[in-house]
């Protein structure tokens, strides 16, 4: 049975990266998917890897990792829109993460974009693939949100 991968930002970011630790066993895991899986990235996950492209008074190296992970998408990973569905699904994780953790309602905007990416994969029944403890949290406390870390 096919199924459909969302990747989150740190993923596509250790991708474009030669010198990134998790490289390599993303690699292994993509290359072992099924031709009939899907590969997908949230509309997010560009907004962030063109704020680092455009923010950061960095090397021209580190401009060109974010340039390869915008091509990568463009290239090889359809990108899904944040739609009406996703509004709902949003509000309720945001409110049910600051529930279960307590974190201050301040504290918890960090995290919006993670919502947002998190709501995408929740939407379209996809597994969310990532490195970020966030998502760990929020699986505990949504069922509907299905997660795997392939930097291992």
């Amino acid at each position: 049975m096919p199924r459909h991968y969302l990747l989150d930002t740190n993923i596509i970011s250790y991708l474009s990266d030669p010198r990134s630790p998790h490289r390599e066993s993303i690699k292994r895991h993509l290359f072992a998917l099924d031709d009939r899986d899907d590969l997908s990235v949230s509309v997010v996950t560009l907004y962030e890897l063109s704020y680092g492209l455009h923010s950061f008074q960095s090397s021209e190296e580190s401009m060109q990792l974010f340039r390869q992970g915008i091509a990568f998408i463009e290239r090889h990973l359809d990108v899904l829109p944040l739609g009406m569905e996703e509004v709902d699904i949003f509000g309720q994780l945001k409110a049910r993460y600051q529930q279960h953790t307590g974190i201050h309602t301040q504290a918890n905007k960090k995290n919006d974009l993670d919502f947002l990416i998190a709501a995408t994969a929740i939407h379209h029944q996809a597994i969310l693939v990532s490195n970020d403890s966030v998502f760990d949290a929020l699986t505990r406390i949504e069922p509907k949100l299905t997660c795997a870390s392939w930097a291992n």
